[in-house]
């Protein structure tokens, strides 16, 4: 091991990336958390996930601390509950973007602070249910009245893969468009992403860039995996998250990538 190995921050990606293809973590990435932990190392789960879903996880690990939630809309301290800043889906887009999704033919689902709420049930919310949880009818259009973190349209794999470039290309500097699970296309606040999330937590924290650590595996940590000092993509990830990060994990089981991932890291 590296005895003066010159990083304060850890952040790292849920599903995929601490958790295993059964949504579970592993012993071995707990025990990895850990010891980053005993080394005095500030860990942080940012993921695309609820703030609700995330103080669960935590509590499952066995501490809380600051959380980067809804794919950087919200960063939140799960320990004080101090809120360091909540970011919006602007509030006329979010309507335009509902509207146009009930014309499609899609699912539309909304993070809203107080939880996750779907337009109507379908076989693509009970899909999403079966990955995460329950997602309850609500009226969208009020929500989004009221500070939407994201929307997501979520249908077919193939027609959310034909509208991710058009929807990019549209709103090009109005939103963060990104393509998460193959059936999910989600809608940010221009502002929110993973690094900036990062980014303002960092500043807070008095920790510079060089000395963050992240790790993930999807679309979404893409500009935390090239902003971050050092950075490692899941080997089972998509390629652009392979692309973005400065190294790569060791190969082997998807459930055990993060404590190989740590120790690549370590022993450096």
């Amino acid at each position: 091991m590296n005895p003066s190995l010159p990083y304060r921050l850890a952040v790292f990606d849920m599903d995929d990336t601490l958790l295993g293809p059964d949504k579970q973590v592993s012993p071995e990435n707990v025990a990895a958390l850990a010891r980053l932990r005993e080394m005095g190392i500030e860990v942080v789960i940012a993921s695309g996930r609820h703030y609700l879903s995330i103080v669960s996880f935590e509590k499952k690990l066995g501490f809380q601390g600051w959380i980067i939630s809804a794919g950087g809309a919200a960063v939140a301290d799960a320990r004080t509950g101090e809120q360091l800043y909540e970011l919006a889906v602007p509030h006329v887009l979010g309507l335009e973007l509902f509207q146009h999704g009930r014309e499609l033919g899609l699912s539309v689902m909304g993070y809203h602070r107080t939880g996750i709420f779907c337009d109507q049930q379908s076989e693509w919310t009970h899909l999403y249910t079966r990955r995460t949880h329950q997602v309850p009818v609500a009226d969208i259009s009020e929500l989004i009245g009221s500070g939407l973190q994201k929307l997501i349209w979520i249908y077919a794999a193939e027609l959310i893969a034909q509208l991710t470039p058009q929807m990019q290309q549209i709103y090009a500097g109005q939103l963060y468009i990104v393509n998460t699970e193959h059936e999910m296309l989600e809608f940010l606040n221009p502002e929110a992403n993973k690094a900036l999330a990062t980014q303002a937590l960092a500043d807070k924290l008095g920790i510079p860039q060089a000395q963050i650590m992240a790790f993930g595996d999807g679309n979404n940590d893409v500009p935390l995996l090239q902003w971050a000092g050092m950075s490692v993509a899941m080997a089972h990830g998509r390629e652009s998250a392979k692309s973005a990060a400065k190294k790569v994990s060791p190969p082997g089981p998807p459930e055990t990538a993060v404590a190989r991932s740590i120790e690549l890291i370590l022993n450096t």
